[in-house]
């Protein structure tokens, strides 16, 4: 799941910049609650792309409220997505051909 799980945010970060709780609340609607995190999953998650490159992050002050955090993709991010849905479709679909026979 924790690979699954960087691939995600970086699929949703490639839609454009977000805050934490944006990409808490799209992770959690998109996958129907599958990956529903809690910030302490998140934001480890987030500092670990963020030390490889692959996410850069800035603080914005709103006109009302706490400042937030938002994340946006690399480039080096783009190509480190490119690759890993390649992999992930290439694994899926061999997946798929072994488990036809147990449906």
């Amino acid at each position: 799941k924790k690979g699954s799980i960087q691939l995600c945010l970086l699929a949703l970060l490639a839609k454009g910049e977000k805050y934490g709780f944006q990409i808490l609340r799209e992770l959690r609607d998109k996958s129907n609650g599958f990956f529903d995190l809690k910030e302490g999953t998140l934001y480890p998650a987030l500092r670990r792309l963020e030390e490889r490159g692959f996410v850069q992050s800035r603080w914005q002050e709103p006109e009302s409220g706490m400042p937030r955090k938002y994340y946006r993709l690399t480039d080096r991010g783009r190509t480190a997505l490119t690759e890993a849905l390649a992999i992930w479709d290439a694994m899926t679909a061999g997946a798929e051909r072994v488990l036809e026979d147990a449906r």
